[in-house]
């Protein structure tokens, strides 16, 4: 892995999230608002890949298009993100929203680049899923080749307090399937003694090296009335809207934050990550055209980010992330 291309050193950001390449592409052609407009009145539900028919109104009056489930807003009370760690804050999402079920997986992106839309992930790589795995997650997909193919689909990113949301639910869990038991290859696609304190053997993950096909791992999924969520830990570490900044105390309501870094968090883990990063609060950061094996994606839907995100440059080596005010 090239230096200073890997996430960034600070509180809860993980070390390695694999080997890869710097994307040659420094901009997105997604739409600036990260999707389309969304009515909740008038997305079609759907019952297949995890998801059953949502009930607008016991699922918080929003109803899901095919292959994703929708999550409630909070409440007032909010829930407290990063529970337990440095920089834990209690977080209001104010409107339900919807998830994709899986990540997304190397059929549908490819589709994406059969339409112009989407450039091809990297590829010279072997753990690289495309286009030989269509069942699996897309990896070695930068920031910026994410956001474009949730734009193609008509959704966006999800922001980082929607993602944790989505993973923890109001019982606060410690696992997307709950606070035990510990993560096994039963729960979740992992390497247990992976990086960063990989030992002799290598990041092999639960088959043997690589992500696998999406949906494998079910004791897992997150479970919701509206549906299951898979791989919300491990498989492939997932990118969120937000730029990277650390964590404050403060109380926030639909928090999205926009700075001027060009590093973007990424949450839940990956196969060739250990066990304790399989824990909802872990946090990794990585820079925009950041393309390894154990980075992939998932889309969300609900309404547009407010504001686009800065455009972004490319840090030399030895650039530091912003410090917290």
């Amino acid at each position: 892995m090239s230096e200073g291309l890997g996430p960034v050193d600070a509180p809860h950001v993980l070390a390695d999230a694999g080997h890869g390449q710097v994307s040659p592409s420094a901009s997105s052609d997604a739409d600036a608002d990260g999707g389309t407009s969304f009515d909740a009145s008038t997305v079609e539900a759907s019952s297949e890949a995890g998801a059953r028919d949502t009930d607008a109104e016991s699922d918080g009056g929003v109803a899901c298009p095919q292959g994703s489930i929708a999550i409630p807003a909070t409440g007032p009370e909010g829930f407290r993100m990063m529970k337990g760690r440095e920089g834990e804050h209690v977080v209001v999402l104010s409107e339900p929203f919807c998830l994709d079920v899986d990540e997304v997986t190397v059929r549908a992106y490819r589709a994406c680049v059969e339409a112009g839309r989407c450039e091809e992930p990297w590829t010279k790589d072997p753990f690289s899923m495309y286009p030989s795995f269509p069942d699996h997650p897309v990896n070695l997909v930068s920031w910026d080749k994410a956001r474009a193919y949730c734009a193609y689909v008509g959704k966006r990113l999800p922001t980082e307090a929607e993602w944790e949301w989505a993973a923890t639910g109001p019982e606060q869990y410690k696992y997307p399937w709950g606070n035990t038991p510990e993560p096994s290859c039963d729960t979740v696609d992992f390497t247990k003694y992976g990086a960063p304190k990989t030992r002799a053997g290598g990041d092999v993950g639960c088959h043997g090296g690589g992500p696998s096909k999406v949906g494998t791992h079910l004791p897992g999924d997150r479970v919701w009335p509206s549906g299951h969520l898979h791989d919300m830990a491990g498989n492939v570490w997932e990118w969120v809207e937000d730029s990277y900044a650390p964590f404050t105390k403060d109380k926030r309501t639909d928090p999205l934050v926009r700075n001027e870094t060009p590093m973007h968090p990424l949450r839940g883990g990956a196969w060739n990550r250990s066990f304790g990063g399989m824990a909802i609060t872990f946090r990794a950061a990585a820079q925009f055209t950041y393309q390894v094996p154990g980075v992939g994606f998932r889309c969300a839907q609900g309404r547009p980010h407010p504001t686009p995100p800065p455009k972004h440059e490319i840090r030399v080596p030895g650039w530091k992330p912003p410090k917290k005010t």
